[in-house]
């Protein structure tokens, strides 16, 4: 079985006990999407997972992504917040390759600019402080060493939990009280955040613009050519516009 798979499926679980969510399904009632092989159409690639937020609620949408290449197996987890809002985005991953090798990262895309909006960062972010030092002062972590990709990381947060090299089980789990945490804080931002848009269009154009530059190919080059070597080029980036496209 796979632990990282594990992994994600229980946070998928936490966030739909804390968000009011519909699964969006495929046409045989399976996941929205079934992944297949570029190579071998009748070989299973994954799945992409969608779930609907509740309109009254700021997330607009949780995304699970499972890529089958083997050895490797990658999880993918989103919630993203409404286009129009403040609400953060949440991301996970963990990428399994061998019964005890793994990588993972966990994190907010802020939605604000940090100069700009100082009390943004104090509602958001501050409360994130404890976990994270949490997990990046244990020095047998790796997460305690600097991100691998600091272009990504630019894009993310500076409370990134994340192991970019290679790490081992035990530490996914010496951090998941961490992970869970910041998990715990997204659904309480999800009840509580307060946080009006004198430019909602603005704020539209803006996550748009965030998101196009978070899935980009040239951010991440070798992450999205193994994609569209495993699915293909087309199905790769009918995926990547299911992660950048708003439910509402």
């Amino acid at each position: 079985m796979s632990f990282g798979f594990d992994f994600v499926e229980e946070l998928s679980a936490r966030s739909a006990a804390g968000i009011e969510f519909v699964e969006r399904t495929g046409p045989v009632a399976g996941p929205y999407r079934q992944l297949t092989r570029a190579d071998d159409a009748d070989a299973v690639a994954g799945f992409v997972r969608l779930w609907a937020a509740a309109d009254s609620s700021p997330v607009d949408r949780m995304i699970h992504v499972r890529l089958l290449a083997d050895p490797v197996d990658t999880q993918l987890l989103f919630l993203f917040g409404r286009s129009e809002t403040a609400m953060p985005h949440f991301h996970a991953q963990v990428v399994q390759f061998g019964p005890d090798a793994c990588v993972y990262n966990a994190d907010y895309l802020p939605r604000m600019d940090p100069v700009d909006h100082p009390d943004y960062f104090t509602q958001v972010f501050r409360p994130l402080s404890k976990p994270y030092w949490r997990a990046v002062n244990d020095t047998a972590n790796v997460c305690a060493l600097a991100p691998a990709n600091p272009a990504i990381a630019a894009l993310l947060s500076p409370w990134s939990i994340s192991a970019g090299r290679p790490t081992d089980r035990a530490e996914l789990e010496r951090v998941t009280p961490q992970i869970h945490a910041f998990l715990d804080h997204y659904l309480r931002l999800a009840r509580e955040l307060d946080y009006p848009l004198a430019d909602p269009s603005g704020q539209r154009a803006r996550d748009r613009r965030h998101l196009d530059s978070f899935f980009s190919d040239r951010l991440d080059p070798r992450a999205w050519k193994g994609v569209y070597g495993l699915l293909g080029e087309s199905a790769g980036k009918e995926l990547k516009q299911i992660l950048k496209t708003g439910l509402r």
